[in-house]
């Protein structure tokens, strides 16, 4: 998932039908681990019953999307992902995981890809956004998020996750990955919908500041 914003259309990168058979048993590797995960919420479920809302993360939290996705939320998400050829890739898990995908990025089919959140979250499903994604800078919220809620009309919600004790990747986030049956704290906080004339780097700055006090380290 990366923040939506304005760029140059280009086709996103297509993982061929025949991978799906290497995805589909690292998908049941990955439901194994996420199984042996202690999940604690400060919400049992998300009252999502009057319609869709944008869902926002930071990327080294991604780990532990969809199970927490499945868990909390009774309406579809779509999870906006790059272009590249790793986001064709993501593609193929997400849906072996039950969440539905956007291709777009901040650089790549942004428009495109904008416009296709504001649809379906005006439909009624939810929008999953990493604000940092898909290259950072890690943990700086994007106006592109802000940009969502407003062509929508609809709140934010935003979803902070601690894990207990995890690895690190060395990629540009350093990527989280929970130890198997650690501890994972989730919190969710509610953003009402921006008003039109308030500007967007100040309200990106309020939702960078809420995401990061949300989310552990």
């Amino acid at each position: 998932m990366s923040d939506p914003a304005t760029a140059l259309p280009e086709t996103p990168a297509v993982v061929p039908w025949y991978h799906w058979l290497w995805v589909a048993p690292f998908a049941l590797l990955l439901r194994l681990w996420l199984a042996t995960l202690r999940i604690r919420s400060n919400r049992a479920a998300i009252d999502d019953a009057d319609g869709g809302r944008i869902i926002v993360l930071w990327h080294d939290r991604l780990f532990v999307s969809g199970l927490v996705a499945r868990r909390h939320f009774r309406r579809p998400i779509n999870a906006l992902i790059s272009t590249s050829k790793d986001g064709g890739w993501l593609v193929a898990f997400f849906r072996l995981m039950g969440l539905k995908a956007v291709r777009g990025s901040s650089s790549k089919r942004g428009a495109a890809a904008l416009m296709t959140l504001t649809r379906v979250v005006r439909a009624g499903e939810h929008a999953g956004v990493t604000p940092d994604g898909p290259k950072g800078p890690a943990r700086i919220c994007k106006p592109g998020v802000v940009s969502l809620a407003k062509l929508t009309g609809r709140p934010l919600i935003l979803m902070g996750l601690d894990y207990s004790r995890c690895w690190r990747l060395r990629n540009w986030d350093r990527f989280a990955l929970p130890l198997p049956f650690s501890r994972v704290d989730v919190r969710f906080e509610d953003i009402p919908c921006p008003a039109r004339d308030d500007d967007d780097a100040v309200v990106a700055a309020r939702i960078q500041e809420r995401l990061d006090a949300l989310s552990g380290r």
